[in-house]
């Protein structure tokens, strides 16, 4: 017979700091803290509050590295840094499925533009109020022609109409 881990339990003195939000699923951090999966964002909380926030329409991937127990967020917004959370063990099935769930639950529509130097990624995604918007994601070095900007501006429009968006 398998015997099943238990899933970590958010210590009340942390999950205080969630102003209401429900822990659908945490991980606890080396050293101290928790992550921390809600139906509305990614929490990062330690026993002073919440040292991160951030949305799941914020959130492009996370990785996880099991030798490290690393699991490496990057961000939709491809200016800001990685973040990097050190887990406290390596029992993260759970919380990687139920991150992964919530990021996907974001994504509306996507479509992949291949260029000469790379892709481009347009994406529709919902926000945390459910307002939809769009964004572009490029892969690889762009030109910036004048054609190639045409097609990149023709992927964004035909996501946003794949949804109903104004163009």
């Amino acid at each position: 017979m398998l015997k099943r881990r238990r899933t970590a339990r958010l210590p009340d003195s942390f999950a205080r700091h969630l102003d209401g939000e429900r822990s659908l699923v945490a991980a606890e951090l080396a050293g101290d803290g928790w992550a921390v999966v809600t139906k509305p964002a990614l929490v990062v909380v330690g026993e002073e509050g919440v040292r991160l926030r951030a949305p799941w329409h914020h959130i492009e991937n996370g990785k996880w590295d099991g030798d490290a127990r690393t699991f490496t967020i990057t961000w939709s917004d491809r200016g800001r840094p990685e973040e990097v959370l050190t887990l406290a063990d390596d029992d993260v099935e759970r919380f990687t499925t139920s991150l992964r769930e919530r990021v996907q639950s974001s994504v509306i529509h996507a479509e992949t533009l291949t260029l000469a130097g790379g892709q481009v990624r347009a994406t529709v995604r919902r926000d945390e109020d459910g307002s939809l918007y769009s964004q572009l994601t490029a892969f690889g070095t762009l030109t910036g022609t004048d054609d190639e900007q045409r097609q990149i501006d023709e992927l964004e429009r035909r996501a946003r109409r794949a949804v109903g968006l104004p163009e």
